[in-house]
């Protein structure tokens, strides 16, 4: 896309400018979190604009033990270096800050995950530092109701290296605001399958050790099924960070920055199997640059997830990220 270079999100019409830019210097529990996720079910189900409110958190380390955790559990080859998914991983308790703030227009409760982008500009390595910054982004409308984005900005150095932006829907909001949210991304016919994978049980489980998600969808069978689950889930960052490892390059920072883009369609039901789709090779010993794949289930019939990946233009043009707060508060160093 034109004009994908590392920028601030102020820059962006359609990123709201934080005139409360909240200083996070310590992580509430996962416990905690979740505790204030319950209580924004007291929230309205109504159409609201996106508040200019923003949580950053900085000198937040690449530690290389936590990476290496992440990279096995979800194929990573230890050549790729740091996975492109990482920062989101460290972005994620910013995110439920932001969806759990008083300021936030919507329940928790009722969200749907819709899709991921991921824009990273530059290698990022162990031992690096970064700086993270995580805000609301442009509504949509959708037929089930609200679309809203949650968009995290990583910066080494003032650059910005990394973008990550997350569309979630909640659902049962009537008068939606914003465009009509449309899926980029469609049924390739050409795609074949290239390999099944087992999902075990205990999967959830092992994700949210790592990830800090415990959401209970993902855990247990009868927590799951307090939540409309049959069985328990995989989270979605998960099946995103699969399929990539397996389409990606092995030498993924030698191929320079990327651009990626998933839209997940069906949960993964846990256990279970499910297979990897992509374009077949145009010769059996040459790995083809197949921007397009699948997660599908056993059947190969219904699809879990749609991605794509490009190299990324302009990327080499990153310019120091001003400041966008006019305004700034801190949170407590305690829960």
């Amino acid at each position: 896309m034109p004009n994908d270079r590392p920028r601030d999100p102020s820059d962006s019409p359609n990123i709201a400018v934080a005139t409360q830019l909240k200083q996070v210097t310590y992580l509430p529990s996962p416990l905690h979190l979740y505790l204030r996720a319950l209580m924004t079910s007291r929230k309205p189900a109504r159409a609201q604009p996106m508040p200019p409110l923003a949580f950053e958190r900085r000198n937040v380390p690449l530690d290389g033990e936590d990476i290496a955790r992440y990279a096995r559990l979800c194929g990573f080859a230890q050549t790729m270096g740091v996975p492109p998914t990482w920062p989101h991983l460290l972005a994620f308790p910013l995110h439920m800050l932001l969806m759990t703030d008083r300021a936030f227009p919507f329940a928790m409760l009722g969200m749907v995950h819709l899709a991921n982008r991921i824009r990273q500009f530059a290698t990022l390595n162990v031992g690096d530092r970064l700086t993270l910054d995580v805000r609301c982004g442009p509504l949509s409308a959708h037929d089930k109701g609200q679309v809203f984005t949650v968009v995290t900005t990583a910066r080494r150095d003032d650059i910005v290296v990394w973008i990550g932006e997350s569309l979630y829907l909640r659902t049962g909001v009537r008068d939606a605001l914003g465009a009509p949210y449309q899926a980029q991304l469609s049924a390739d016919p050409s795609l074949t399958k290239v390999a099944t994978w087992p999902v075990p049980a205990d999967l959830g489980r092992q994700y949210a050790r790592i990830s800090g998600d415990y959401n209970p969808i993902h855990l247990w069978p009868l927590t799951a099924k307090l939540f409309g689950f049959a069985r328990p889930i995989i989270h979605g960052m998960w099946s995103f960070a699969r399929t990539l490892a397996a389409v990606l390059p092995e030498d993924v920072n030698a191929s320079g920055p990327v651009d990626l883009l998933v839209e997940f369609k069906t949960p993964v039901l846990l256990p279970g199997d499910v297979t990897f789709w992509r374009a077949p090779p145009a010769h059996p010993h040459v790995q083809p640059h197949a921007p397009h794949f699948e997660l599908r289930d056993a059947t190969g019939t219904v699809p879990h997830l749609r991605g794509r990946w490009q190299a990324l233009d302009g990327a080499s043009s990153a310019k120091p990220a001003s400041s966008s707060s006019s305004s700034q508060t801190h949170l407590p160093d305690q829960p």
